[in-house]
């Protein structure tokens, strides 16, 4: 699936069902509240039959004159995720049969940008080649904040292994130990046009993708924004934010700062059509589609 916005923008997907009811997501979702959004009656992004949050676990692939760039790995296959059962010890994953689909193999990545470490945005960094993790794409660079890898790396040598999403040992380690991992500060630029912007709260050093080829603009913002409901609720924050107080700032400042300017706005998890530009209301921020 093609997108707008500059250079040239192709989702490849993982996964894509209805997830969870929004309480499962952000605790301020009561069946109560959130029946009073407007997404809520949107079947694009919510199953209204049950009420589940309709979400896409894709990467965007941006092709440049100079490189192409993969954005979020998703889960993966074969990773120990017990806490999820749709995503524990998938075997059935069509992501690579879905990478050939839009014409390409994992030679051909040349970056792989981790907008934040969390499971289900590292899981295709690496395979199982008889017994052991190796990186997928084995000619690219995988970009990771300085402050993610720290905060990732000193959570996972403090917490208890059974609160871990084990993502470490198989899908970042991995990385580290093939010298693949290229450690950046938030306003690293991957070349002319195409730069990261640090956006905090979800995890400490989480970053969005900015996209400028002079003539559109476009933001890949990982999970900033999880899900629609959020452009109309910014202060609406996951419970997986790590600092739900600055979540909610950078969300809503965010959202402010991009209003009405015609810039793209790209999630990680928005069901097709994927891609939207955020309009400021009387009520507040909606939001418009390329179909809109």
């Amino acid at each position: 699936m093609k997108l707008p916005g500059p250079f040239e923008i192709t989702r490849v997907v993982d996964l894509f069902h209805p997830f969870r009811e929004p309480g499962f997501l952000f605790p301020d979702a009561t069946p109560e509240a959130f029946a009073a959004t407007r997404i809520s009656k949107d079947a694009r992004f919510v199953n209204i039959a049950d009420c589940k949050l309709i979400m896409s676990f894709h990467s965007l692939i941006v092709r440049t004159p100079r490189n192409i760039i993969l954005v979020d790995t998703c889960v993966g296959n074969h990773k120990d995720r017990p806490a999820l059962p749709e995503w524990h010890q998938r075997t059935d994953g069509d992501y690579l049969r879905n990478l050939a689909a839009v014409g390409l193999t994992p030679e051909d990545i040349t970056h792989v940008l981790c907008t934040h470490l969390h499971a289900d945005h590292v899981g295709w960094n690496t395979k199982l080649l008889n017994g052991r993790w190796v990186p997928t794409f084995p000619k690219a660079k995988y970009v990771m904040h300085s402050v993610e890898l720290e905060h990732a790396d000193h959570a996972q040598r403090t917490a208890d292994v059974k609160a871990r999403h084990r993502f470490w040992d198989d899908s970042v380690q991995p990385i580290l130990d093939a010298k693949q991992a290229l450690v950046v500060a938030g306003d690293y630029e991957i070349e002319p046009g195409v730069r990261l912007m640090s956006a905090p709260g979800h995890t400490p050093g989480n970053v969005v993708l900015v996209l400028d080829d002079g003539k559109q603009r476009a933001y890949l913002v990982g999970d900033t924004i999880h899900h629609p409901v959020q452009i109309e609720r910014p202060q609406w924050s996951s419970r997986f934010c790590f600092d739900a107080a600055q979540s909610a700032q950078t969300r809503t400042k965010f959202i402010e700062d991009v209003s009405d300017t015609g810039a793209w706005v790209i999630p990680a998890h928005f069901a097709p059509p994927c891609a939207v530009q955020v309009v400021a209301e009387a009520s507040g921020f909606w939001f418009k589609t390329a179909t809109s």
